[in-house]
């Protein structure tokens, strides 16, 4: 009996859906890496503003910023990439459970088919017996 082209397909579904989901598990990650890094960076301004010296602070408060404003756009790029790997999931799980309903609705016609055939042959050995 040949393989069935929607069961294979169906296994190429669920291995895409996974991979979708381990990347957004990736992103997600990441993004918890970026906030780190932009807490971790805010936190350094206010430490550095209200510890020692007004020139030791000016001295520092330009990288202080930069180091502030790279963590944001880190940040900012790493929750870009975490909705884009969200609507990679979203369209992965949306092909799966569309070959779902095709696979069920494959399934239903086939029942009716058997049933009609099962009617048939019935009819025909009741047509027989009179």
């Amino acid at each position: 009996m040949p393989a069935d082209p929607l069961a294979s397909l169906a296994r190429l579904r669920r291995l895409q859906t996974g991979l979708a989901r381990q990347r957004l598990a990736e992103q997600a990650a990441r993004v918890g890496a970026a906030e780190a890094r932009t807490a971790a960076a805010d936190l350094a301004l206010h430490a550095e503003r209200g510890a020692g010296d007004v020139a030791d602070f000016g001295a520092w408060v330009a990288r202080g910023l930069a180091e502030r404003d790279r963590a944001r756009i880190g940040l900012r790029l790493t929750e870009a990439r975490a909705a884009e790997a969200r609507d990679g999931l979203v369209a992965a799980r949306t092909a799966e459970r569309a070959l779902e309903v095709l696979r069920e609705a494959r399934a239903t016609a086939l029942a009716k088919r058997l049933v009609r055939r099962a009617d048939r042959a019935l009819d025909d050995r009741a047509a027989q017996r009179h």
